[in-house]
């Protein structure tokens, strides 16, 4: 499968920014939603845009203050477990940009990167697709990319599935791996759980 990335951001609590956002609204947002919101704002071009969101855990503190709160009181609050659900970050960004186009949200435990990324791959064969991943297992952090099938006229990566899938252990989160490979800086990309690789087009053997 070729494809082809517009526009690709890599974020983390030092170089997030959300002042995009009305003032009002940004004292809501955990950092976890503040990443995702900054990731999908700078790869953001237009409404017309498919969406996928990828998150292992999602909104995890969130969700244990609600189990607290509930212990205790035997009742949650309405506001904070509208913000708990996992979709959270990308159902705020539509709103935002008034997107009527429809949005995926996934989790696959240690295998989301790779997970979110497929899906956003095959959806993007109709439509382009803006991928965001985002979490906090090791650090929180946010990768969110643009992704064509329409346009590959520069740019262009090709996919191929593996068949040993034999999972590989790496320092580095698979999104910060996967930012390094569309830098440059790594000659192919391979997704930690061994399903898949990603490399330029160009260089093929």
């Amino acid at each position: 499968m070729k494809f082809s990335i517009k526009k690709y951001v890599y974020i983390t609590e030092e170089n997030v920014d959300i002042s995009f956002l009305p003032p009002m609204s940004r004292r809501k947002l955990s950092l976890l939603d503040k990443i995702a919101l900054c990731a999908m704002q700078k790869c953001y071009e237009s409404p017309q845009v498919k969406m996928v969101f990828a998150s292992q855990y999602g909104e995890l503190d969130r969700l244990r203050k609600l189990v607290e709160q509930y212990s205790q009181e035997n009742e949650v609050s309405p506001a904070t477990f509208s913000f708990s659900v996992h979709n959270s970050a990308v159902g705020q960004f539509s709103l935002l940009h008034k997107i009527k186009e429809s949005y995926n949200s996934v989790s696959a435990e240690k295998d989301t990167f790779s997970a979110g990324l497929i899906e956003a791959l095959i959806t993007s064969s109709s439509d382009d697709v803006l991928f965001c991943y985002c979490d906090s297992e090791k650090i929180c952090e946010g990768f969110s990319c643009l992704i064509t099938t329409k346009d590959l006229s520069e740019g262009v990566f090709e996919l191929d599935i593996l068949k040993n899938n034999k999972r590989s252990f790496f320092e580095e989160t698979d999104s910060k791996r996967f930012f390094n490979f569309l830098e440059v800086k790594d000659k192919r990309f391979v997704t930690s759980d061994g399903l898949f690789e990603i490399k330029n087009a160009g260089e093929q053997q």
